[in-house]
């Protein structure tokens, strides 16, 4: 049985690149990280599985009858592009505290912008949070994703439109657990019928919340140990009580939104905040231990082109 190359240590693309050589060490790293040694069909889950020989590892599933690679099933499934190069676009991804904009991807891979895009979504979908659950002392509060006003024609500006009273914004939820992870959703508004019910289900009940006194939180206290700041009146720390740990997330999303990829449409939005969250979720984890962990994601996962780009509605 093959075992998978400690890449705890890698900590530079160098060290990656100059590993996986070739696509039959790349296909063997891939196996190992999806099956650890126990190949299973991607098609009815049996592990009734044969090793074929030839020069592209295929497996032959003795309980459907039908043959299949590693790659299928995954974010990987039926593309042309080598997996070094797949390989190389999480690397950058993941390490890049910002990102890495799909224009950048295409000319260090020399692929097309189109192709690098739909690789970048396809990475970013792996990185879909499920079923996290946040303890201990929480942080919850939202910010809204989208062009300044003042930056804008004037016959394009919006009245009244900052802050919570955003009309052309995209309001985001986030959950943080100090010193733990954070979770971050679009949202189609801040009404407490529509952010509640996404606290009650990511917090523990009993776990001490911290948010600002916007009054779609007042009712957490029925369920959380509830405590806020009053930013109106220019109070942003009383003790244990703040949200400045959300809110820096908040300026490293925003910085990363606005260098390096500009405009985020709504439709996609929440898949560039997964990515946000990936990075900040992993942040202790060495460069090669976070490509595992995306890597392992993205064996979970398939994303078509006609599904990225159907409408979002």
């Amino acid at each position: 049985m093959k075992t998978a190359k400690d890449l705890r240590d890698f900590d530079s693309l160098f060290q990656l690149l100059d590993y996986f050589t070739t696509e039959e060490i790349c296909e063997q790293h891939l196996a190992v990280i999806r099956w650890n040694g126990t190949p299973s069909c991607p098609y009815c889950e049996s592990e009734r599985v044969n090793t074929l020989k030839g020069k592209t590892q295929r497996y032959k599933c003795y309980g459907c009858r039908k043959q299949f690679g590693v790659k299928v099933g995954t974010i990987f499934h039926d593309s042309k592009i080598s997996l070094r190069k797949w390989f190389t676009a999480i690397y950058l991804i993941t390490s890049h505290k910002k990102g890495i904009s799909s224009c950048q991807l295409g000319r260090d891979l020399k692929i097309t912008q189109k192709a690098a895009w739909f690789i970048l979504q396809r990475i970013r979908e792996t990185y879909n949070p499920k079923g996290e659950v946040f303890t201990g002392d929480v942080e919850i509060d939202e910010t809204y994703i989208g062009g300044k006003e003042k930056n804008k024609h004037a016959n394009k500006r919006t009245e009244g439109n900052q802050g919570r009273s955003a009309k052309t914004k995209t309001p985001v939820l986030g959950i943080l657990e100090r010193d733990g992870k954070v979770y971050a959703v679009p949202v189609r508004n801040t009404q407490a019928k529509t952010i509640l019910p996404i606290m009650v289900a990511k917090v523990e009940a009993g776990a001490t919340v911290y948010t600002d006194e916007y009054k779609a939180y007042s009712t957490l206290r029925n369920t959380f140990n509830h405590d806020f700041v009053r930013h109106s009146a220019n109070e942003y720390v009383s003790g244990k009580v703040h949200t400045n740990n959300i809110e820096n997330f908040w300026s490293l999303l925003k910085r990363g939104l606005d260098g390096i990829y500009h405009q985020v449409s709504d439709k996609h939005l929440g898949r560039y905040v997964n990515e946000f969250t990936f990075r900040y979720n992993n942040r202790n984890l060495s460069e090669g231990s976070k490509f595992d962990v995306a890597l392992a994601n993205g064996t979970q996962r398939r994303l078509t082109y006609k599904t990225l780009t159907q409408d979002a509605k």
